[in-house]
């Protein structure tokens, strides 16, 4: 096995099969940045994602939980650092260590609406499916929805109104993982919280999730087999 990070070593992604989930996130950056990857879990199941986190099959750096990455001997995880770490890798993030420091800035706010948005529908029981909590979800869903959602959304415009590079980035002139988090938390929001997010005129953060979906690269993949559906469960 090559040493750490070794360039030969193929990327690992380690994350639920047969929904997008918080995996979701790390896929974009391997699609937009055309770096091959092996999605371990679509590829050999639950039980392959749930060894290599929990059962002993990891050799590397602990892993809480996933979604997680392996090259070699190199193990990571938690989505926002795994997004950063990444992103340097692949060229998605800005060689300025302030504009840097404000993509990892939105990648936090990205990872606190998400968590967020998925409490709503699991108030009586986190750890519980949705479906045996929809009665007890619906007031949260609202308060979510009305008081919630719009905040975040509104942080959003406000971060594209004010990059000076006008190019419709997030930080920038190029696209970074910042423009990867922010849409897929974007699609999240339309997909289960549909009417509030029509509700929101948000109209350069909504141009934006549109724009990101039609890159080349993002564009082939979501219309590709590799491309997991929503979770019905939750903001996932």
């Amino acid at each position: 096995m090559a040493g750490p990070g070794g360039s030969e070593a193929p990327w690992e992604l380690f994350t639920w099969p047969g929904v997008k989930g918080r995996g979701e996130y790390l896929r974009l950056v391997f699609e937009e940045a055309g770096v091959a990857y092996s999605d371990v879990g679509k590829q050999e199941g639950f039980a392959a994602v749930a060894d290599f986190c929990w059962k002993g099959k990891n050799t590397g750096f602990p892993v809480r939980a996933p979604p997680a990455i392996r090259k070699g001997d190199f193990v990571l995880s938690y989505t926002p650092v795994l997004m950063a770490y990444l992103g340097r890798k692949f060229g998605l993030m800005p060689q300025g260590e302030e504009e840097a420091a404000h993509v990892e800035q939105i990648l936090g706010v990205v990872t606190d609406a998400v968590a967020e948005g998925r409490l709503a529908f699991h108030p009586k029981d986190f750890y519980a499916s949705h479906k045996i909590q929809v009665d007890e979800s619906k007031p949260y869903v609202k308060q979510y929805g009305e008081q919630r959602l719009p905040k975040y959304m509104a942080f959003f415009e406000a971060v594209l109104q004010q990059n000076t590079h006008k190019g419709g980035f997030l930080v920038g002139a190029s696209v970074t993982v910042a423009d990867l988090a922010v849409y897929q938390c974007m699609a999240a929001a339309e997909q289960h919280y549909g009417p509030y997010y029509a509700a929101q005129e948000t109209p350069l953060a909504k141009a934006h999730q549109a724009a990101i979906a039609a890159r080349p690269r993002i564009a082939a993949y979501l219309h590709s087999e590799r491309c997991q559906p929503w979770d019905s469960d939750s903001m996932m």
